[in-house]
């Protein structure tokens, strides 16, 4: 039996920077896409036959804006994927979009591409704190968006919205909240504005001391009124910032948080494969030519320790709702861990941090809010 992979391939390019971002993204000609394009592909042929005994069961276009590329050419990366990789019947195939970079012909060439899950970067439905964010869509783009997309035949759709934007009031998230229901969607990652170095909005807050954020009282009160508000409508909170439909998680971010294997593909990808870690270039140039050489544009390589590895199947486990199986950790670790965790565990049940059960160790409600403090006392070197 084959073992399950994730297929990650990276659109670095935008319209605009929103003001909030801080991955590799920037601004391109039709011909510097075509270029990129050309390269992946020769990247997928050539990273296919090493994994040839995988069965890729999720694959994620992500970015930057992958739907700022021409149609043909996400069907021409989705034709190379097939032939490279062997492809699950059930795969799980998402691309991100943003609302005002779609129509009609885009979204026919998506179902032709096999693309089966759509996911929207939203942010916000009030103009004011769409246009502080940086973003390029109005609120009415979203409707119009989702609407189209689900007229064609699309049921898997995913909208992100933003908690924490300048300006914003409870009131405001609360609308947002509502006008997403009103769309009948299966997905929502609800996530915290965090203010990065080099990003617009961090220069903002450091330079001028302006920039009205909501304090962190009003944050936490919006997250917990989110949490609230989206069971009502039938949505499940399965990891810390996503909540989703019965069966309609998102099976590619699971692999992250579950510690499954992934495949990163294109500029500044990263990839985790059994105990390896490795990550491509960050510059244009640089993975241009690597290619062009026949060579890999990988540039940094590691191999996680057991520790390393122990940790992070930790962390990323205490991100789901569910928790962790510790069974399985001590099944892949041969580690008993009910004693070696014994102090750590003990500490954080008498703060009512987390919940253990014969299989599981979990995040109680109050240690969702207090996550941080709780990795930071499993962590171990």
């Amino acid at each position: 039996m084959k073992s399950k992979l994730g297929l990650y391939i990276h659109i670095p390019f935008c319209q605009q920077k929103c003001n909030y971002c801080d991955f590799n993204s920037f601004k391109s000609s039709a011909s510097e896409r075509s270029i990129y394009i050309d390269a992946l592909i020769k990247e997928i042929f050539m990273q296919g036959p090493s994994y040839k005994d995988y069965l890729v069961d999720s694959i994620f276009i992500g970015g930057g804006t992958p739907s700022i590329l021409d149609e043909r050419e996400i069907i021409r990366i989705s034709k190379a994927l097939e032939d490279n990789f062997s492809i699950a019947s059930d795969l799980e195939f998402t691309i991100e979009l943003n609302p005002n970079s779609v129509n009609l012909e885009k979204f026919k060439a998506y179902k032709e591409a096999g693309i089966n899950r759509l996911s929207f970067g939203g942010q916000s439905f009030n103009d004011k704190e769409l246009k502080d964010l940086g973003r390029i869509h109005q609120a009415s783009d979203i409707f119009t968006a989702i609407k189209l997309a689900k007229s064609i035949g699309f049921k898997n759709i995913s909208l992100d919205l933003m908690l924490g934007i300048p300006g914003q009031s409870l009131e405001s998230l609360k609308d947002s909240l509502k006008k997403a229901m009103s769309l009948d969607l299966k997905h929502l990652s609800v996530y915290s504005l965090i203010l990065e170095a080099g990003t617009n909005l961090y220069d903002m807050a450091t330079r001028t001391n302006k920039l009205n954020l909501p304090d962190e009282t009003l944050e936490r009160d919006m997250y917990h009124f989110t949490k609230n508000f989206l069971k009502d409508f039938g949505f499940y909170q399965y990891e810390i910032s996503n909540f989703s439909k019965e069966g309609f998680e998102s099976r590619h971010n699971l692999k992250y948080w579950s510690f499954e294997d992934y495949l990163g593909l294109g500029l500044s990808s990263s990839s985790k494969i059994g105990n390896k870690r490795f990550a491509n270039v960050d510059g244009f140039s640089s993975y241009i030519k690597a290619l062009e050489n026949n060579l890999l544009p990988v540039k940094e390589k590691e191999v996680l320790t057991r520790q390393d590895q122990i940790n992070e199947y930790i962390f990323m486990g205490l991100r789901k709702t569910v928790g962790f199986s510790y069974k399985k950790l001590e099944e892949i670790f041969s580690l008993d861990f009910l004693s070696v965790y014994e102090n750590e565990i003990e500490k954080n049940l008498n703060l009512g941090l987390i919940d253990v059960d014969d299989n599981y160790l979990r995040l109680t409600e109050k240690g969702l809010d207090l996550a941080n403090q709780v990795e930071i006392d499993f962590y171990r070197l």
